[in-house]
């Protein structure tokens, strides 16, 4: 799969090595491919380096992991995304009644928008792609193709993927991304979830 993963920090560099660990095709698009960090991301992490636009172009998916307030400006950025598999990454805590996701889907019309990798911490993410975990990582959808990519992307890095609903589902996935932020208080960073349903 080829995976344009929207974003050089911490949550997109961590899953793009991963993925790209799991042989996958990953390009780290960056709003500065020429910088010193980001040609460091990318090599340490084995992934080819492009701008943002040039990363979206012949991927099979694309992950957004940018700041949450420049989410839907970066969206808006990369042109037409229609048909495109979009994972969302991002949580804004400004207003928990609604998510990120469903106004990056307002923002992109034609694509399919999922909610996935927004509950844990990048530590928790190093963890369960370690292996020897049930780790759930929950995850919303409206479109059965776009979550079964999704999906599968969270078995590549090792995670038991639990599909919760529809997009209008996201929100809850950004409240329960507060509550681990504040566990992760006492329980450490490497905490991850586990739901047996």
């Amino acid at each position: 799969m080829r995976i344009a993963v929207i974003g050089s920090g911490r949550v997109g560099s961590t899953l793009g090595r991963i993925w790209t660990a799991a042989g996958h095709e990953v390009v780290l698009g960056s709003r500065d491919p020429t910088s010193t960090a980001a040609i460091a991301t990318a090599h340490d992490g084995g992934m080819e380096l492009a701008t943002q636009t040039a990363a979206v172009d012949g991927s099979d998916v694309l992950l957004l992991a940018v700041p949450s307030d420049t989410a839907v400006d970066t969206v808006r950025s990369l042109g037409p995304l229609a048909g495109h598999v979009i994972v969302d990454a991002t949580n804004d805590f400004r207003d928990l009644s609604s998510s990120n996701a469903e106004t990056i889907q307002r923002a992109a019309p034609g694509a399919m928008v999922v909610k996935a990798f927004n509950v844990v911490g990048v530590e928790a993410m190093e963890r369960a792609a370690e292996g020897g975990t049930r780790a759930t990582l929950p995850l919303a959808g409206n479109d059965e193709r776009a979550v079964g990519v999704a999906s599968q992307l969270a078995r590549d890095a090792g995670f038991a993927p639990l599909h919760v609903g529809g997009l209008a589902q996201a929100a809850s996935l950004e409240r329960l991304a507060s509550v681990w932020i504040d566990w992760s208080r006492t329980l450490g960073r490497r905490f991850l979830w586990q739901v047996d349903v």
